[in-house]
């Protein structure tokens, strides 16, 4: 599979972070499921050909939607292709679903929602758009000029993704009280503007932040784990691989052994934002 990311246009960056596409040459065989891990992101994906498979609990599976948005984890989703694949996706940074998606975003935590059920009139546009595109670059053109549409009629920006877009430079190496003070709100107050706009809460968004960093640490072959764990900013291993154990259900060294390529993708360790 090729993985590829498209910047948006500059009226378009302070909300999305990338347009991205996933596609095979041809038709994929059954495949096991493969992890995709929090990432603090919420996504919009549209699916032009052979829907992908869910694998639940206990054993069941579930076919995908065509079109449909991913709000913020808070656990790994399991996931496999049941033929060719050819995804084009929406990665927004956080809190940047405002001018988009009236809704508040913690109501899509842990949620795949079909796109027509959120918005039905953006859902048309922005699939007729695309339909009638040839090229990925097409297709990602003409959404750009639907979601262009929706944003200039929205005035609406909101402190809070400057917040979260410091912790994402920072790798979550920030305190709820030190986010509090840079907002001059409380704690309390900053909590539900988070869940509102972010989807979670101002911790648990900078402990995913956190763990995300790993993915690039590791790649330094010489760092032991306790070394990755001071770099990332955990207090120690120990931590680390709690947040493991959250965020991906295995251990850091069993679950990088085991990963494939679509975790692989979907890290922020491939990605253009820290």
């Amino acid at each position: 599979m090729r993985y590829r990311e498209f910047q948006p246009q500059p009226s378009l960056a302070p909300f999305i972070e990338c347009f991205w596409t996933l596609e095979s040459e041809s038709k994929l065989s059954e495949s096991e499921p493969d992890s995709i891990l929090p990432d603090g992101c919420v996504e919009l994906i549209l699916n032009f050909s052979a829907p992908f498979r869910e694998l639940k609990e206990g054993g069941k599976t579930e076919q995908q939607p065509a079109h449909f948005v991913v709000g913020q984890m808070t656990h790994p989703v399991s996931i496999a292709p049941t033929g060719a694949v050819k995804l084009l996706g929406v990665r927004f940074h956080p809190g940047g679903t405002i001018p988009f998606f009236r809704i508040p975003m913690h109501e899509l935590t842990n949620q795949i929602v079909e796109l027509n059920s959120i918005d039905a009139r953006l859902a048309a546009k922005m699939v007729f758009a695309a339909s009638s595109s040839t090229t990925p670059t097409l297709q990602i053109a003409a959404i750009e000029a639907c979601l262009a549409e929706r944003a200039g009629s929205c005035a609406s920006y909101s402190e809070i993704t400057d917040l979260a877009a410091n912790a994402v430079r920072l790798g979550g190496r920030i305190t709820v009280d030190q986010l509090s003070e840079s907002a001059g709100m409380s704690g309390r107050q900053l909590e539900r503007r988070f869940l509102r706009e972010i989807g979670i809460g101002p911790k648990l968004f900078c402990r995913i932040l956190r763990f995300q960093q790993v993915f690039r640490a590791v790649e330094n072959e010489a760092m032991g784990w306790a070394a990755i764990a001071a770099e990332c900013g955990y207090y120690d291993q120990a931590h680390l691989i709690r947040d493991f154990q959250q965020f991906a259900h295995q251990t850091p060294a069993v679950f990088l052994t085991q990963s494939g390529q679509l975790t692989g993708a979907f890290t922020r360790k491939h990605r253009g934002s820290q």
